[in-house]
């Protein structure tokens, strides 16, 4: 049985042939894909979150593995029926079992949709998630704004969320090049009132990458969109570093 709801309504949605139908007759048509459009607003999914451009960069850089540490660690804690909060283009997908998905850009659902056919992937807004109460496991949200509200609400109440942030030395080398003084990151946790952080855990690696592909890294990140365009250019002669990549598995439960 579908776990997901209609964002309108928020009754259940059944698949018939090609269409999701919720029994307020509120129809979704399922993209040729597999996955289905349940993000309620006027604009063209395209212009909402990553371009396909950025999009099938994004793609690339990750299919190179440079975050393969943090892969096999979310890999490892995936039980039951996983939900992946803003899956991008499904990387961190690669599980057996039930596992839903979703982003607010299309075209980044479409690569995970293509990439991993056996699994479920659905546009949607995480302010808004068209998935019932209290059926996950397992969600895990990587990089991407927390709304334990949600969170907690589509959570069983044994279920975990693991929430991923940049460590204190994350692309520490990178920052070396782009920026006169280099900073570490905070590792703040996202704080709220629905869920409590129970554990933390370190995941760090060093990895070899080429100039090229540096740039393409750096352009997918946060770091991009508060940098200057002259220190952008900094890494337009890059060679190929040793570059520390650095995360902080956040642990949170049901009160």
């Amino acid at each position: 049985m579908s776990l997901l709801i209609c964002p309108k309504c928020g009754k259940e949605l059944e698949q018939r042939n090609n269409t999701m139908r919720c029994p307020d007759n509120h129809c979704y048509d399922m993209a040729r894909e597999g996955y289905v459009n349940l993000l309620l607003t006027t604009k063209s999914g395209n212009k909402i979150g990553d371009s396909k451009e950025s999009a099938r960069a994004r793609h690339g850089i990750l299919a190179k593995d440079y975050y393969i540490c943090l892969k096999d660690a979310i890999t490892e804690k995936m039980r039951g029926t996983v939900l992946d909060i803003c899956c991008g283009e499904g990387y961190y997908d690669e599980y057996d079992g039930l596992l839903y998905g979703f982003d607010i850009s299309k075209e980044m659902v479409r690569l995970a949709s293509k990439s991993h056919s056996e699994h479920h992937y659905f546009v949607a807004n995480l302010s808004n998630i068209p998935i019932r109460d209290n059926s996950i496991d397992t969600a895990i949200h990587l990089f991407a704004p927390f709304n334990d509200k949600e969170f907690a609400r589509v959570l069983k109440e044994d279920g975990v969320l693991y929430s991923v942030i940049p460590g204190e030395n994350h692309l520490y080398e990178m920052k070396e090049i782009l920026y006169d003084i280099p900073y570490k990151n905070d590792e703040q946790a996202p704080a709220g009132t629905h869920l409590i952080l129970t554990d933390r855990e370190r995941v760090r690696d060093t990895v070899s990458i080429t100039g090229d592909d540096l740039k393409q890294l750096f352009a997918m990140t946060p770091y991009y969109y508060h940098t200057g365009e002259v220190a952008k250019h900094r890494l337009d002669n890059a060679d190929t570093i040793r570059l520390t990549v650095d995360f902080v598995i956040l642990t949170y439960k049901k009160p």
